[in-house]
């Protein structure tokens, strides 16, 4: 049935919640109108709503679907914390950045009796094909969150670091600290740029990327390397960082090759920006591409990513990790 939920049809309607109390909330008209740019044909979220330089749209939509499987299964799950002791009939689960909202079905169908709730800056989630308690609205979140202090259970974030500008983190994990309840747990993940066993030219175009991105759009994107320690000078309690490497790659079997597959994908993609945001030409960005494509395999490379949870109740050790 995830499956069947998470691949939604082209024709469902897109969904924006109507809380009109809520600064949040848009209608796919106005979004369109004035949030969205075309490159090369594709859509992308305007530099002035959100620095975010992926598409917004079906094909995007695709390979996320196909990075989010591949992640549940190297993870043996779709979570780190243990939900099974938190989460009872009625409790919130709030997921930030939802995009087509594979995740948000998951734990809908995996919790029945509570009540998820997903965000995103782009309306690409749908309405009709959805489990009952699963919710979906339009929302900014470097505007704030549209929710009431200590409404949720549990808040899980992954991959908004391209999404960020540096200066907002600190602003976004209050406003979860403020809508977390006491006792809530907090599930970042995210992954570093520079891959593990990296070789010279993808070590080499990570820093580049690095440098000129924070320049230019002020993304730091290595910034979950930082989030560990922050959320524990926020007074997060038992605040704890695991880091889950995924192979790319024919040497990392069927995994390996999936996510060869997104990450080739996910290149095509940034095809259409990054080239000019590096100063090179896309004839040169392809070679760079052709090669990282071949040390990655030669090197076993893998991606590294980092699950960080956190509690907000001082008096909580409830955090105990589920294996994954």
């Amino acid at each position: 049935m995830g499956n069947a939920l998470a691949r939604r049809h082209k024709s469902d309607k897109i969904y924006s919640s109507g809380n009109s109390d809520s600064s949040c909330n848009s209608s796919l008209s106005e979004f369109t109108s004035t949030n969205i740019k075309l490159i090369g044909g594709r859509p992308f979220i305007d530099d002035e709503a959100s620095v975010y330089i992926l598409p917004t749209d079906w094909e995007e939509a695709d390979r996320i679907q196909l990075e989010h499987f591949a992640m549940k299964h190297a993870f043996d799950g779709n979570y780190a914390a243990p939900l099974s002791e938190i989460i009872k009939p009625g409790s919130k689960i709030l997921d930030i950045g939802c995009g087509s909202g594979h995740w948000s079905f998951e734990i809908a169908q995996e919790f029945p009796d509570a009540n998820v709730y997903g965000i995103d800056i782009s309306p690409n989630f749908p309405v009709s094909i959805k489990p009952k308690n699963c919710n979906f609205q339009i929302c900014n979140i470097v505007e704030g969150l549209p929710f009431k202090d200590e409404e949720f259970d549990y808040v899980f974030m992954r991959y908004m670091v391209f999404a960020l500008k540096q200066h907002q983190w600190s602003q976004i994990l209050n406003e979860i600290k403020r809508v977390l309840k006491q006792g809530g747990i907090f599930e970042c993940v995210d992954r570093d740029i520079l891959p593990l066993s990296a070789g010279k030219t993808i070590t080499a175009f990570a820093e580049k990327t690095e440098d000129i991105l924070f320049k230019q759009k002020e993304i730091d994107v290595r910034f979950i390397i930082k989030v560990e320690p922050i959320l524990k000078e926020m007074g997060f309690q038992n605040v704890s960082c695991t880091r889950k490497h995924i192979p790319y790659g024919k040497w990392g079997g069927k995994i390996g090759e999936i996510w060869r597959l997104n990450s080739i994908k996910m290149a095509e993609t940034f095809r259409l920006q990054m080239p000019e945001i590096l100063g090179i030409t896309v004839e040169e960005w392809d070679s760079v591409c052709a090669k990282i494509n071949k040390e990655r395999d030669e090197n076993k490379e893998c991606d590294v990513h980092y699950i960080i949870l956190a509690t907000k109740d001082k008096n909580n050790n409830i955090i105990a990790r589920k294996k994954i």
